[in-house]
């Protein structure tokens, strides 16, 4: 491909405006640097080879965001995962300037998956109740009962290690 390649450009365009969004998403459902670096490039592999197209760009964030997830759960069914302690693989001092975003990210990595989902896509990505339901593929309700049982588990974990 040319450097002017017009697909190239919107890939590269694409990754940097998403990149953290992908990744970081990634990296809480995983736990796990190396699996997050894979889904990473088998998302923007995947948007890349299909080349969507969308009306708008909260479309195509939430595309890309629906593919991390169906990939996210796909590395987390597999055999293998299921038998691996992945706590020992994490760096928690990645990318955290304060000791209490260490530990709330600790926290948040310690919730179920599904309320690490509902927390990570509502409160760090900034999607609302509606658009986190709709990506999860359940009810606004299901997802407010998840990020309010999230609230109370990180409430009990953040207030237990004071």
């Amino acid at each position: 491909m040319h450097k002017d390649d017009p697909r190239k450009q919107d890939l590269e365009n694409t990754m940097n405006e998403y990149k953290n969004t992908v990744y970081g998403f990634a990296l809480t459902m995983l736990i796990n640097k190396s699996e997050a670096d894979d889904v990473f490039q088998e998302v923007f592999l995947l948007y890349f080879l299909k080349q969507p197209v969308f009306d708008n760009a909260a479309a195509k964030k939430a595309w890309l965001i629906r593919v991390t997830i169906n990939k996210c759960r796909q590395q987390n069914s597999s055999k293998w995962n299921k038998n691996v302690d992945k706590n020992d693989e994490f760096d928690p001092d990645i990318g955290f300037q304060t000791q209490e975003d260490r530990e709330l990210y600790a926290a948040v990595r310690a919730l179920p998956q599904k309320n690490r989902e509902a927390v990570y896509l509502h409160y760090i990505i900034g999607l609302s109740v509606n658009e986190t339901a709709e990506l999860l593929g359940v009810r606004a309700n299901t997802v407010s009962m998840r990020l309010a049982k999230a609230k109370k588990l990180l409430r009990k974990r953040l207030e237990g290690d004071l």
